[in-house]
């Protein structure tokens, strides 16, 4: 496990030191026992399930605030379509993980929380650990402009979790749609097949929720954005123990997040 980042001031009255403590007196109260039960039986029926109220207020406008001012300085928008997701769209801004290791330690730290490893575990059923692979940590994402997508896609590692720091209302768009049970087949992808197989699930978000997904056989989006709707969020990655000792690509979050490269530094 890291160790938290220490930076010499505190972001918005809660410092980072202080996030996973924030964090574990919050999930008892809010997440007991018998919800974890609930949460657990939803998602092995659904394999995606909300979390209402995930993050405390105060420790939410922190993360905001923080996420809001490092997607300001680096926020790099993308238009682009992948073939190996049956080029479904990206039209996002987004800032990758070697910028938020850096100037994000309230992001950082909420990561690297034990609290949120045992939390994920209780509802997915099995034991979580920190991506492998430090490029898909963590990420922030923003849709901001009408017609902005994250479009129809899988991820290579078994579960994600996603924390809304902004949200539109669903008629603007940005809610998450989800088909469980398919198959990411890259060589020969099939979204509309999967679309076919399955019942699509959709499920609208506020700010401070948060959702968990079994990203890998789960395929999954955020609905087009209409209007001036605007939807920002913090992705982050947890490996399942079989996935650490299976090979993995990182085709899709290089080319939209930069994997493990800082855009800071010169090529």
């Amino acid at each position: 496990m890291e160790a938290p980042i220490l930076p010499s001031v505190a972001t918005a009255e809660v410092q980072p030191s202080s996030v996973a403590e924030l964090m574990a007196t919050h999930l008892a109260e809010k997440f007991p026992a018998a919800s974890r039960a609930e949460l657990a039986a939803r998602f092995a029926d659904e394999h995606i399930v909300t979390l209402p109220g995930f993050c405390p207020p105060p420790l939410l406008a922190a993360v905001r605030d923080e996420a809001v001012g490092i997607m300001a300085r680096h926020g790099t928008y993308h238009d682009l379509t992948f073939e190996i997701t049956d080029n479904t769209p990206r039209r996002m801004r987004t800032v990758g993980q070697p910028v938020i290791r850096d100037e994000g330690p309230l992001v950082h730290n909420f990561y690297f929380a034990p609290v949120l490893l045992d939390f994920v575990a209780d509802v997915v059923g099995e034991p979580v650990h920190t991506c492998p692979y430090a490029g898909e940590h963590y990420v922030i994402s923003r849709l901001d402009a009408n017609g902005d997508t994250h479009g129809w896609h899988w991820d290579d590692y078994t579960y994600g979790i996603i924390l809304v720091l902004e949200a539109p209302h669903y008629t603007e768009g940005g809610f998450v749609q989800a088909v469980p049970n398919t198959r990411w087949d890259k060589g020969n992808p099939d979204v509309y097949g999967a679309l076919l197989s399955s019942q699509v699930r959709s499920y609208a978000l506020e700010p401070g929720d948060a959702y968990v997904v079994k990203t890998n056989t789960t395929m999954h989006r955020v609905h087009p954005i209409r209007g001036e709707g605007r939807r920002t969020i913090v992705n982050m990655t947890l490996a399942s123990t079989a996935d650490l000792d299976r090979p993995m690509t990182h085709e899709t979050n290089d080319a939209l997040f930069g994997g493990v490269r800082d855009p800071r530094i010169g090529s």
